[in-house]
């Protein structure tokens, strides 16, 4: 299995190579790491030889789920962020553009760590050390004033209208906590980028663009599909948007607080 692939992540190492044209950041490589078979396989870039590696085969110690798509850091190499998958992430071609997706994870961790840092919630959540607020934060998904605000601002944003989805943000935001408030900004910069590069790759290739989380009942995706629609708005009217990822979450922060 170690070359089988390894073969498939060099054949995306290729493909990355025309995706510089989307987003710089894919001029940047990361490790990858595979789940297979209750075995970890490492693989990295070597600048070098201009393709990836296999590094080393562990037993695999972080319980990684069937079909996982992943970004974190992996004590196996030294903390390093990268990308993780099972198996399946090489089905097809269309599966394969997830592994991309978390290459922007890596990319954004890397390079906006402070950002993190801000998060009033983060620093909440370490406190009584909640490792995985990330995924399983009690956001209000099913409450009906909360899901009726996502139905109005999803409707919105399909209509491309900036100052009516900025009207439709801000009564969603009044109707959540402060901490609700800053989980949905950060989980809408965080997924929703990743998502919206994403969908680009994916208009590239003539793919079927990725809108789940686009209809009750809700759940994480929402922010991936939320985040995503917004950030193409916002990019249409200010294009540096697209790379300005501080800028992109200042903005985020901005309306909800004025909200």
């Amino acid at each position: 299995m170690v070359d089988t692939f390894l073969e498939q992540i060099n054949e995306l190492n290729e493909l990355q190579k025309d995706l510089v044209t989307i987003h710089p950041l894919f001029a940047e490589h990361y490790p990858v790491v595979v789940a297979f078979e209750s075995l970890l396989y490492i693989y990295d870039y070597s600048a070098e030889k201009g393709q990836y590696e296999w590094v080393k085969t562990v037993p695999d110690d972080l319980h990684i789920p069937d079909e996982c798509l992943a970004a974190m850091p992996v004590p196996h190499m030294d903390e390093r962020m990268c990308a993780i998958v099972t198996d399946s992430a090489f089905q097809n071609f269309e599966q394969k553009v997830y592994l991309f997706h978390e290459y922007v994870h890596c990319y954004v961790y890397e390079k906006y760590e402070q950002i993190r840092n801000r998060l009033q919630i983060k620093h909440t959540m370490e406190k009584i050390k909640r490792v995985t607020w990330e995924l399983d934060y009690e956001f209000p998904y099913e409450d009906e004033n909360v899901v009726q605000r996502i139905n109005s601002l999803l409707s919105i944003l399909k209509s491309g209208d900036l100052i009516q989805v900025q009207t439709a943000r801000k009564a969603l935001f009044s109707s959540l906590t402060e901490e609700q408030g800053e989980y949905w900004n950060w989980l809408e910069w965080n997924e929703g980028y990743a998502r919206y590069i994403e969908n680009r790759i994916r208009e590239k290739y003539e793919l079927e663009l990725n809108h789940w989380g686009d209809t009750a009942p809700y759940n994480r995706l929402v922010f991936y599909e939320c985040g995503s629609e917004y950030i193409s708005l916002l990019v249409r009217e200010q294009p540096a948007l697209h790379t300005d990822l501080e800028q992109l979450f200042n903005t985020f922060v901005v309306e909800r607080v004025q909200g």
